[in-house]
């Protein structure tokens, strides 16, 4: 009985060393939230830190608001207003309102326009959101992805490319059916694909006849699915690694994965707890990046009631009334540095957050 308790001595040991280390990196580890400081004053507002607090939330529906035009205003230290607006035309493209009531315009680049219009706007794919962005990615991708199918075909001619570009709604129908382990997928930017190797009219689900894609995606520089760790997908593959390299190429996309934070960070910490942190390190990463992104950056926090200004918000009105401004179906946005608020304007009334600096 003694030799029994020296040999598991060690291993206890082991197992309180590997409690511990759990512990020091749920408490260290840069993927936590650490969340939006309101004593930190806010001094300049770009558009995406207006518009992305309203993004792909249930704010419009609970409101039952189908917004047509956007405004957003920012109010200065000495009350000075500067606005821009956007619209789609007929075929849902964007078109910019400037110089809005004579006041000093806020110049957007596409892909702050990108950002407003997707407040009004949802394509089937994000890819179409962010074509210009990715479309050299993607026909680099393509032509990988057939390249790998050709060679594959040699050996299974049934081979089929049976999923390509995926829509945000089957995204979700597919994570909600376990289908897949993130609400946001390659698929969804065109830069991931599924091959099927079909026997008669089934598709196979023999591991070994997708083996070939770990050394053939290697080769091309891609990632195969049957590499994922807690989700094989022995038919995917993709163009980058993972969320968090594609966010690293382009931080902009950043606004596509920060809406579902509460989802990463809960799949983290059920693993943390469950000891099987190693099955989500790409979510990890992810999050640790997107920490990094928005360190110091403004953010807005609903915990604390707050109210607009009045009297901003009837300034802000009377320009509007030079423009095509329709209250019962357009929203403003107001970033109020004096006041250090962030407010939705909608006929349904007002949502009001109150500013601050990401920690």
């Amino acid at each position: 009985m003694l030799r029994f308790f020296k040999l598991l001595l060690p291993l206890l040991s082991l197992s309180l060393l590997a409690c511990s280390f759990l512990k020091d990196s749920v408490e260290d580890a840069t993927w936590q939230d650490l969340g939006c400081d309101t004593t930190q004053k806010v001094s300049t507002l770009a558009i995406y830190d207006m518009v992305q607090p309203f993004y792909e939330t249930d704010t419009f529906l609970q409101l039952n608001i189908k917004p047509t035009t956007i405004y957003v205003a920012t109010v200065g230290l000495r009350q000075e207003i500067k606005m821009t607006g956007y619209k789609l035309d007929s075929l849902n493209q964007p078109m910019e309102i400037p110089n809005i009531g004579g006041t000093s315009g806020i110049t957007s680049t596409w892909i702050e326009q990108a950002y407003l219009g997707a407040l009004i706007y949802t394509p089937r794919y994000l890819y179409d959101r962010w074509t210009r962005m990715l479309e050299n990615d993607r026909a680099t991708f393509l032509a990988k992805r057939d390249s790998i199918k050709t060679i594959m075909a040699e050996k299974h001619s049934s081979i089929k490319v049976i999923s390509d570009l995926r829509s945000i709604a089957n995204q979700r129908k597919y994570l909600s059916r376990k289908r897949t382990a993130s609400p946001v997928s390659m698929h969804n930017f065109g830069l991931a694909a599924d091959f099927a190797i079909f026997r008669g009219r089934r598709i196979s689900n023999t591991l070994s006849s997708y083996k070939p894609l770990d050394t053939l995606t290697a080769q091309y520089g891609l990632t195969w699915g049957g590499n994922f760790v807690g989700f094989m997908d022995p038919g995917h593959i993709q163009y980058f690694k993972n969320g968090a390299t594609l966010v690293q190429k382009y931080p902009v996309l950043r606004f596509e994965f920060e809406p579902y934070r509460d989802f990463y960070l809960s799949t983290v910490e059920k693993a943390v707890k469950s000891g099987k942190i190693n099955r989500v390190v790409d979510t990890a990463d992810l999050l640790s990046l997107l920490n990094e992104l928005r360190r110091n950056q403004p953010c807005s926090c609903g915990k604390v009631a707050k109210k607009i200004n009045l009297n901003t918000l009837e300034k802000i009105k009377g320009i509007l009334k030079s423009t095509s401004y329709n209250a019962q179906n357009d929203i403003v946005i107001i970033g109020d540095l004096e006041d250090q608020t962030l407010s939705l304007v909608t006929s349904k009334g007002i949502i009001t957050l109150e500013l601050g600096k990401w920690r």
